[in-house]
């Protein structure tokens, strides 16, 4: 994995990781929330064994991105345009992980020329239309105060998870607040050292400007409309792939957003959870990816 910077036209610098095969057919990741470009070292060795150049985008405030007042969701898209254009990439896939799916489905909405095909893994969705029903308490009361009293994320997210952070001696106790309202298929990661290192260094990373970038990320994910509406999306393939024991983002969510989608595929793993899928299914996301390159 190697990390980069890039300095922006309105002068804010750009993070970004490239992991994989760095030959190969070009993919940008985009994280999820509490996590950071680093996301690209949990699927390098896969990637690599299938020829993807993956890329991985540290979003406004997190790891080595500069923080940018007021951004929204559809702006990011201009960044990855500028990236890809300075990395000589003219055409290539997204793929969103939970909160990095606005990212992904506003690249496949505002640049579809440019993309051969999308993938969305434990994909949130645009709760202002969806609504809560279905979610976890917790998940409600976050919701809630992102959408109504943003002003309080920041202090919350410092409070839960941004001042164990850095903390080696806190490593467990920052770990456990991210875990905590997932399935115990998920928590069985931190207990696996090789899956724990690299989680922790990913979440970690998302700290590094202290929480001021995670929290806004939180609100533009959940507590604001994304700037486009999921039928106005005119992309083919678009694939989905949900673990039937997300307790983050319940299946049922999930399964509606795609079918506003033309054309999108659904797939439901049993006994997978919102991280578990990425690990233990990433070779058949990266198969389904690869029928994607081959309908272009």
């Amino acid at each position: 994995m190697r990390s980069h910077t890039m300095k922006l036209p309105d002068g804010r610098i750009l993070g970004y990781a490239e992991a994989g095969d760095l030959k190969g057919r070009p993919l940008f990741l985009f994280h999820g929330l509490n996590s950071s470009r680093l996301e690209v070292n949990i699927v390098h060795e896969q990637m690599l064994k299938s020829g993807i150049r993956v890329i991985g985008v540290d979003r406004a405030g997190m790891g080595l991105s500069t923080f940018q007042e007021d951004r929204r969701i559809v702006d990011f898209v201009d960044d990855i345009t500028y990236l890809a254009d300075r990395l000589q990439v003219d055409h290539f896939s997204v793929m969103g992980v939970s909160a990095g799916t606005p990212y992904a489905l506003a690249c496949a909405y505002k640049i579809p020329h440019r993309i051969l095909s999308c993938g969305i893994i434990s994909g949130i969705a645009p709760v202002f239309e969806f609504g809560t029903e279905h979610m976890l308490k917790e998940n409600r009361i976050f919701i809630f105060l992102a959408q109504k009293l943003p002003w309080f994320v920041r202090p919350l997210f410092w409070l839960l998870e941004g001042r164990f952070s850095q903390d080696d001696a806190k490593a467990d106790q920052f770990l456990e607040s991210i875990f905590n309202t997932l399935d115990d298929v998920d928590k069985k990661l931190i207990k696996n050292t090789k899956a724990r290192k690299m989680l922790l260094n990913t979440f970690r990373e998302s700290y590094k400007q202290g929480s001021k970038g995670v929290a806004c990320d939180g609100i533009l994910a959940f507590g604001k409309p994304w700037g486009f509406s999921l039928e106005e999306i005119n992309l083919s393939p678009i694939f989905f792939w949900h673990g039937e024991k997300d307790l983050a983002i319940p299946v049922s969510m999930a399964k509606t957003m795609a079918k506003k989608i033309s054309g999108a595929t659904f797939k439901v793993y049993p006994n997978k959870g919102h991280l578990s899928i990425i690990f233990d299914r990433i070779d058949d996301i990266i198969d389904d990816l690869l029928r994607g390159y081959e309908q272009k």
